[in-house]
């Protein structure tokens, strides 16, 4: 169970070389309280904490396939404030924003 997030992305077009992201408007955030259950048009995706206590959201899909993964362009949020939380207690810290897709794979 998990929050959903939309996606955004550039009128330009992404570069997440065909990433989740591409083909995606929202994925289901499991590490983070919510009631909602990941499917096929909201996959399951995890907050992770990145170098310099950054935060990123990485689709399940990317983890399992033990790639190396990297931005590829496009960001996820939601107004739901036990997003923001969740990402609070994983940082330390204050947070309000976007986060960063982490799902290009190379």
């Amino acid at each position: 169970m998990g929050i959903r997030v939309t996606v955004y992305r550039s009128p330009y077009g992404d570069s997440s070389n065909g990433g989740p992201s591409s083909r995606v408007a929202e994925f289901t955030v499991v590490n983070c309280d919510g009631p909602f259950e990941p499917d096929e048009k909201s996959p399951a995706a995890v907050l992770q904490v990145g170098p310099s206590n950054s935060i990123r959201l990485v689709p399940q899909s990317v983890l399992d396939s033990k790639k190396w993964y990297m931005f590829g362009g496009n960001y996820a949020g939601a107004s739901d404030s036990r997003f923001t939380r969740a990402i609070e207690k994983l940082l330390g810290q204050s947070f309000y924003g976007a986060v960063a897709i982490h799902d290009r794979v190379e």
